[in-house]
């Protein structure tokens, strides 16, 4: 969204300058900032370019380094020309009431604390914006995809077509993108719409299907398979290591509790639908008839571990999983 917002930018002021050769874009980056770091950007906003009518001053993380100015009790030395920085926001704010003609001054943040800045940027009316970047949810994002496919990629992307894009790739507007041109080509170019068959043949099963594909996958005690399914979803689907390793903690989850409830006496199809097990059932339950209820919770407490291990930073994430993944099969391969 923000790569998206910042696009639209340039091209409207390319527009009204004559082209893209009349804007000059400089970029700062506030998690890594310098003594001169606050000078260096209103002198950019303040001085003119060589050849560029425009200057786009655009500061990255700079939730980052507004916050280390609400934040230090002590501001540290001054170097030539520096600020301290618990001056940073305050600076920030006067510039916004008297903002340079020749500059736009675009501030990126993961995260945002509303203050004095956000009424001094909308006190400049027309002449700025504060633009909120949240993620999607699938019915905004499958009526993005409709306006995307028109205005970018000269194609027609039905609603239902694009209800099932947003399904199968989530609603991440980047891949939906790439998914779109990819559709567009396909579909022969020249304006031809994208149907719902093109796309169901393109983009193929959705990705709750494909994590409890991954998990009978584990469950056959295959390791190869399960190793070479893993690398597929990461380097094919582009899945990361965070829902791959929910493919583990909820398989282990529900192992466990299967191999309880029969050493309860309890049927365990009987709770198909409490414990979610759907397509990946007689792999769970095969699973569970291999281990005792003390190996199971043993796994699934290495399970546990591994998350908490891959959310601290501890050893990389996905030679993690990796290691996960051949254990798993050692405790499920059959005897």
């Amino acid at each position: 969204m923000q790569d998206e917002h910042l696009r639209v930018l340039k091209e409207s002021l390319a527009g009204e300058l004559g082209g893209p050769e009349a804007l000059d874009v400089v970029r700062f980056d506030g998690a890594q900032p310098t003594a001169t770091m606050v000078a260096d950007i209103f002198d950019e906003c303040r001085s003119f370019g060589l050849m560029q009518q425009h200057k786009v001053v655009i500061l990255e993380n700079a939730d980052q380094l507004l916050k280390k100015g609400e934040d230090e009790d002590e501001a540290p030395a001054k170097g030539r020309r520096g600020v301290a920085t618990a001056d940073v926001r305050r600076l920030m704010e006067s510039y916004a009431a008297d903002p340079s003609e020749s500059a736009t001054l675009v501030l990126r943040a993961a995260s945002w604390r509303p203050g004095n800045l956000d009424k001094a940027v909308a006190a400049l009316g027309e002449r700025g914006a504060i633009i909120k970047c949240e993620t999607l949810d699938a019915a905004r994002a499958a009526g993005w995809a409709v306006k995307r496919a028109a205005l970018r990629h000269s194609t027609t992307l039905d609603p239902e077509a694009a209800r099932l894009l947003v399904a199968a790739v989530g609603a991440d507007l980047g891949r939906i993108d790439n998914e779109i041109e990819k559709l567009a080509l396909a579909a022969g170019g020249q304006g031809a719409p994208v149907t719902v068959d093109l796309v169901r043949a393109m983009t193929g099963q959705s990705r709750e299907e494909e994590f409890w594909r991954l998990q009978s996958t584990i469950a056959s005690g295959d390791a190869r398979a399960t190793l070479a399914h893993m690398r597929e979803m990461v380097e094919v689907s582009r899945h990361d290591e965070v829902m791959l390793t929910w493919c583990f903690v909820e398989l282990a989850k529900k192992v466990h509790a299967v191999r309880r409830l029969a050493d309860a006496g309890e049927n365990p199809a009987a709770y198909t639908g409490k414990l979610r097990l759907w397509s990946d059932s007689a792999g769970v339950f095969n699973a569970a008839r291999r281990l005792s209820a003390r190996d199971a919770a043993k796994l699934l407490d290495r399970t546990v571990g591994i998350d908490l291990a891959n959310k601290s930073g501890r050893g990389e994430p996905y030679r993690n999983l990796e290691t996960l993944a051949v254990e798993f099969s050692a405790a499920f391969a059959p005897r």
